[in-house]
């Protein structure tokens, strides 16, 4: 999720020949015209729906972020933090990280597996995505794998995007809350020229799963390091380039348009 590569208009390719849900919180006030669907009540208050419409950023951003408490153990995190060292050893930088380059370590293979195979349980839960698209577990791979310092030495903060292009993206913290201050995860709800942001409850080991083309943002850090792992999923191969992928096997730098 290097910010600010990610609202060009490349699309899944299963997007391609278009026909995911989510649920309107109640706590979100948005007048009917301003919903690119019919939305029906559901029990909650809110308003669900399902499928491939929520590719459509202004759709995605009524979806919810789904948060999976101490989903990483210790273990998994300091194999993490390994890989991240190890890749800025090999390539003198600093910030992001593409864990994948060269082919994804095999100490993080599992914890990538656990990963998806989470999301892709949310998904059926939530969103729908993979039924719509009539896609199993062996369509979606990682896009990306990355590793993320905020620090003084690195970057601050993550201006507002979404991941254009890929189905879902996974953060985990890897930092406790005695690391840093500030550096929020944040969502944005844009709506009659307004923004409402919200801060999402995230706390080491924790994990969020949301939709890719969902706005979201990191606040700016105001003291220590704060490190994530962040994982974009799409219905493709896994990337082994060291960088965001932006085309299908083999990496390459072509935007994916819809045809």
């Amino acid at each position: 999720l290097s910010c600010g590569q990610h609202l060009s208009r490349a699309a899944p390719a299963a997007m391609v020949g278009m026909s995911p849900g989510f649920l309107l919180e109640p706590s979100h006030t948005v007048a009917p015209a301003a919903l690119p669907y019919d939305a029906t009540p559901s029990i909650s208050g809110g308003a669900r729906v399902r499928g491939r419409i929520l590719l459509d950023p202004d759709v995605a951003q009524y979806s919810e972020m789904v948060r999976m408490p101490k989903f990483l153990s210790e273990e998994d995190m300091a194999l993490i933090r390994a890989a991240a060292l190890q890749h800025q050893t090999k390539h003198n930088v600093v910030g992001t990280q593409y864990l994948q380059s060269g082919g994804l370590p095999d100490d993080l293979l599992h914890i990538v597996d656990r990963l998806r195979d989470m999301a892709i349980d949310v998904d059926a839960q939530h969103w729908g995505l993979l039924e719509d698209f009539d896609l199993d577990v062996g369509d979606v791979g990682a896009r990306t794998v990355e590793f993320h310092e905020y620090s003084k030495v690195a970057r601050r903060t993550c201006g507002n995007h979404y991941d254009a292009g890929s189905l879902f993206t996974v953060d985990v913290l890897l930092s406790g809350g005695a690391d840093f201050e500030g550096g929020e995860m944040l969502s944005t709800l844009r709506s009659g020229g307004s923004e409402v942001q919200t801060v999402h409850a995230f706390e080491r080991g924790d994990c969020l799963v949301f939709l890719s083309h969902k706005w979201h943002s990191v606040a700016s850090l105001r003291s220590g390091t704060r490190c994530v792992f962040v994982i974009e999923f799409w219905d493709g191969t896994a990337c082994s380039g060291n960088h965001r992928c932006m085309g299908r096997p083999p990496c390459g730098d072509a935007e994916l348009t819809i045809e």
